[in-house]
């Protein structure tokens, strides 16, 4: 990819957020190391490029507690599927 195509990703999918994201996964499931990380980061990240990072940190989770409701496993039914 070219610098070019890297500006049309939205921000939060910005080569510096993703090498944050990783560089915090790398550590996990160790808490105390990723928080270690995570305060080296707040010092060269903005606060938004910060809070981009966390949220895709936690997404798999969102994912988890957005299928575990009671309001999505009502819509899945509703849906019809593609073959």
């Amino acid at each position: 990819m070219t610098i070019k195509h890297f500006k049309n990703l939205p921000h939060y999918l910005q080569p510096r957020i993703i090498s944050a994201v990783s560089y915090i996964h790398r550590v996990s499931p160790d808490m105390a190391e990723a928080s270690k990380r995570i305060n080296k980061l707040a010092k060269v990240l903005s606060p938004k490029e910060l809070m981009y990072v966390m949220s895709l940190l936690v997404f798999d989770k969102l994912l988890d507690m957005v299928a575990d409701s009671d309001e999505f496993k009502k819509i899945i039914p509703t849906k019809r599927t593609i073959n």
